[in-house]
């Protein structure tokens, strides 16, 4: 691409197109780890969960040649491994987060391991032939200049993503049950004295977020690309982490932020278009969340020093 339309190519539908298009993995994984810190649990293994649901889904679609059997069993995947760090954390009495390191260190390798055991390939999934997600048109909004441009032709789990994030805010802020939630994380003991089963509180969050991880795992391999390849989800997971870790509790926050790390990996997407090295450019989105987390560290000396 040409230089000289630089400043084009940011100020453009296409470059919206980009951010919403690389902003569901990140949105999804800023969710997953913001369910699980909402009743107190934690999950740090978002990034190991959402590795093990790219390579599930492309598996999945592949032995039964259908992407919604493939998805149904990349979010098998994602429940399973929130359930093992319920188990190991809450029922045998481990860290959390020593088992979500476990996670992610056994998810990096034995992903390699199945991919060459499928693929005799130890780099991708190129040879076999899975199935996607179908891209969808928004029926008259597809028609409109520029918005349709913008919105439209964007894969479903894209728009899963959208009616996902309305109904966990509903879920959080406008029913009992998020109250429930949100008690307990804030102090189990006053939760249990007012009879709020933390127990079963506590498996919902972990259970909604490895299912949240698990769809952002499944859009790598059935949206954002067609194939899996080693360590593809390259700290998204990790992002995802930053994201709530800024944030808190706040859900409007959290996806404020994490729409905010989604800019910076639309700008990197950008200049991989010219000639330089990938390297630098790939760096790009984790120096926006370095940046977060310093403006984050300040603003919190700031307002700790006036209280």
């Amino acid at each position: 691409m040409s230089w000289d339309n630089f400043a084009e190519a940011f100020f453009s539908a296409n470059f919206l197109y980009v951010v919403i298009r690389v902003s569901v993995p990140l949105v999804l994984a800023s969710i997953s780890a913001y369910m699980a810190a909402l009743t107190g649990v934690g999950n740090i293994a978002v990034e190991g969960i959402m590795l093990m649901s790219c390579l599930m889904a492309v598996l999945g679609s592949y032995w039964t040649q259908s992407a919604v059997l493939g998805l149904l069993i990349a979010l098998l995947t994602g429940v399973v491994m929130a359930l093992m760090i319920y188990m190991f954390s809450m029922s045998l009495g481990a860290q959390p987060l020593l088992v979500g390191i476990a996670l992610n260190t056994f998810a990096s390798s034995f992903t390699v391991f199945l991919l060459y055991q499928f693929t005799n390939s130890k780099g991708s999934s190129a040879n076999l032939s899975s199935k996607v997600l179908p891209v969808v048109d928004i029926p008259l909004i597809q028609d409109i200049p520029i918005l349709g441009e913008i919105i439209s032709g964007h894969y479903l789990l894209t728009y899963v993503t959208v009616v996902l994030v309305i109904l966990l805010y509903i879920m959080i802020y406008k029913t009992p049950i998020g109250m429930q939630m949100k008690a307990c994380g804030l102090n189990e003991q006053a939760a249990r004295s007012v009879g709020i089963h933390v127990t079963r509180m506590k498996l919902l969050s972990m259970l909604l977020s490895g299912l949240t991880a698990a769809i952002g795992g499944a859009y790598m391999t059935m949206g954002y690309a067609s194939i899996f390849s080693k360590d593809m989800v390259a700290g998204r997971g990790w992002i995802g982490i930053a994201a709530q870790g800024i944030a808190g509790i706040n859900y409007v926050l959290l996806l404020i932020v994490s729409m905010i790390f989604s800019v910076f990996q639309a700008i990197t997407n950008v200049f991989l278009l010219y000639d330089l090295p990938s390297e630098l450019i790939n760096i790009i989105p984790y120096v926006g969340v370095l940046l977060g987390v310093i403006f984050y560290s300040v603003a919190a000396a700031r307002k700790h020093k006036q209280g």
